[in-house]
């Protein structure tokens, strides 16, 4: 008796080797349920960084253009104006592997951790603070350590009161340790000391 043939869904098509298209940003969509908030403070950084690098990484995307990584990306490239976007496409995805996906990406981003010595060495030897991403003027504090840096830590990238979602909205707790501002991170509770200029 014959055996018979037995259908298997076709494997999903996945990037080889990076390789990104242009798409238009008005073929773009975010998923249903985006699960990274984009504060005002990081779309206007970001908006800052591409008007300073251009698009370094492409956003992730499926077939039918439902942004899987990098919607705040997409949110600046709209802001300023752009028509196109880098992305690279993901084919034949199951909704369970692209939730994964989305998933995984915010997340393992959020495992790492600044190192706050190295970051402020970097920093001094650059000569301006125009930093995408960074205050200029929290750094120039931070570097001079000034008293004022405290203050200015706890309130810069802060969600405003009109945002989506404020209840995630933790403040950003410092204190000051001998020459040191010690920031508590708000998500993990983590302590990170940030060593002042030095003598």
């Amino acid at each position: 008796m014959a055996r018979r043939a037995t259908a298997t869904a076709a494997p999903p098509t996945l990037p080889r080797g990076m390789v990104t298209e242009t798409v238009p940003l008005a073929a773009l969509h975010p998923p249903e349920r985006n699960v990274r908030l984009h504060p005002e403070p990081q779309i206007v950084e970001l908006m800052r960084a591409v008007e300073m690098f251009g698009q370094t990484r492409p956003v992730v995307i499926d077939e039918t253009g439902t942004v899987l990584a990098g919607n705040g990306l997409v949110m600046a490239l709209q802001r300023l104006g752009r028509d196109t976007a880098e992305a690279l496409r993901f084919q034949g995805l199951s909704k369970a592997a692209k939730t994964k996906l989305i998933l995984s990406d915010n997340k393992i981003y959020s495992l790492g951790h600044d190192d706050y010595d190295g970051i402020m060495d970097l920093i001094r030897g650059l000569d301006d603070l125009d930093i995408p991403g960074f205050d200029g003027g929290l750094l120039a504090s931070l570097i001079s350590g000034s008293e004022a840096t405290e203050d200015a830590l706890a309130e810069f990238g802060r969600m405003n009161e009109n945002e989506k979602n404020d209840r995630t909205n933790k403040p950003v707790r410092t204190m000051r340790v001998g020459g040191e501002t010690v920031v508590t991170c708000p998500h993990c509770g983590k302590p990170f000391a940030i060593t002042s200029a030095a003598a």
